[in-house]
């Protein structure tokens, strides 16, 4: 018996470029090789398993780059990134030089509406709570592991 037994030749399914609606999967600040401050957006494409990191530096382009953001998910000016978790805009796909799809940027609402609608089940925004009233807050000489 070969370890190859029973292979079947299987493709993976590629996005072509071009407009998809995309939801927020993850937000990430952290600092750029320049040592600029960045946020990595990952988004996913809708009808895909595929997830597409997006980097906004804080540079010359950053205030444009993150209202394109901002405007495309319906955020406001909501810097609480993580509630971004979950919205759905929409993005226009390129290949890189190395064949790999990314954001070329986001897409405006208007442009968003003449694409199909979310396939399967639309993902829900994160939300952040409080921990409420009736919450006391424990002194470190509580814990019992001190």
């Amino acid at each position: 018996m070969s370890f190859f037994d029973g292979y079947k030749r299987e493709e993976r399914a590629r996005l072509a470029p071009g407009d998809y609606r995309v939801a927020i999967t993850g937000v990430e600040e952290t600092t750029s090789r320049s040592g600029n401050p960045m946020l990595v957006v990952t988004v996913q494409p809708n009808g895909s398993e595929i997830h597409i990191k997006h980097y906004l530096v804080r540079n010359e382009y950053f205030n444009r780059n993150l209202t394109e953001l901002l405007d495309s998910f319906g955020l406001g000016e909501n810097f609480d990134t993580l509630t971004w978790v979950g919205a759905v805009g929409a993005a226009k796909l390129a290949e890189d030089e190395n064949g790999y799809l990314k954001v070329r940027f986001f897409l405006s609402p208007e442009r968003a509406e003449k694409l199909p609608p979310w396939q399967g089940k639309e993902p829900e925004r994160q939300e952040v709570s409080s921990l409420g009233d009736g919450f006391e807050a424990l002194d470190d000489d509580d814990l019992p592991f001190n």
